[in-house]
């Protein structure tokens, strides 16, 4: 078993957050004794992703002060033929999004800042709502220069409006669908569906077959729509985490 420093989360909330990984096995006594440490780590949270069919370690967790934040789907596509797109396709461009690009780069970080409800952080009680759309934000802007990720954005081709984006990351012999989301005037509609459609049309067409992505439980309307384009789940985890302070 590993406790990890969660880098990203730890700058954000100014204090340390910890990962702990249980993959290979699962010791109480030496979970008892890392979850002791992080008070002596000044831990502000700590968490831990099990399996949902492992109830005993689930007690167990809550025994300790673990509450549950969210469950995770990952969900995979192996792309056998292109699919068809939408209508709303011949309507939209799908852009790659280049580090120069500033006022593309700004529009974006306005959706992420302003339009996920659905994130952990965001519906815990816990904390500030802000730390949700700043947490995703700063994933955002580090991924433009890491050569593993790409970002597509959606715009209208008549009035040039942004729709929506999608972050990816290449992982050798699959794709990973990271982050995206749609401008709030354009929810509702279709738009991502869309966008997603196109943009698993352009991968397929560089050869790029695996595609996979790992949703939240509290946003069932993007689950949805990888469902209705033809994504299994294939894993699902439960997220708990507790709070030393």
């Amino acid at each position: 078993m590993q406790k990890n420093l969660v880098e990203w989360d730890s700058k954000l909330f100014e204090k340390n957050v910890f990962e702990i990984r249980n993959e290979d096995y699962f010791d109480q006594n030496e979970f008892k004794e890392i979850d002791e440490r992080c008070i002596f780590d000044q831990t502000f949270m700590s968490y831990i992703k099990v399996n949902s069919t492992e109830l005993e370690k689930i007690h167990f967790l809550e025994d300790l002060g673990f509450n549950y934040m969210e469950s995770q789907y990952e969900v995979k596509k192996i792309i056998t033929e292109p699919y068809k797109t939408s209508p709303f396709s011949k309507h939209c461009l799908l852009k790659s999004l280049g580090c120069s690009d500033k006022e593309m780069i700004k529009k974006i970080e306005y959706i992420i800042t302003t339009s996920f409800d659905t994130d952990r952080y965001y519906l815990d009680p816990k904390f500030d709502k802000k730390y949700s759309g700043l947490r995703y934000k700063n994933w955002f802007l580090n991924s433009l220069y890491d050569q593993n990720y790409l970002t597509n954005y959606y715009i209208a081709k008549r009035k040039g409006d942004l729709i929506g984006f999608l972050m990816v990351k290449n992982e050798f012999d699959k794709i990973y669908l990271a982050l995206g989301g749609v401008s709030n005037e354009f929810k509702g509609f279709g738009f991502y569906a869309s966008l997603l459609t196109d943009y698993l049309n352009q991968a397929f067409s560089q050869g790029h077959k695996t595609i996979y992505s790992s949703i939240s439980s509290h946003n069932l309307e993007i689950l949805n729509i990888y469902i209705y384009l033809g994504f299994g789940v294939v894993d699902e985890k439960i997220v708990m985490r507790k709070i030393y302070e």
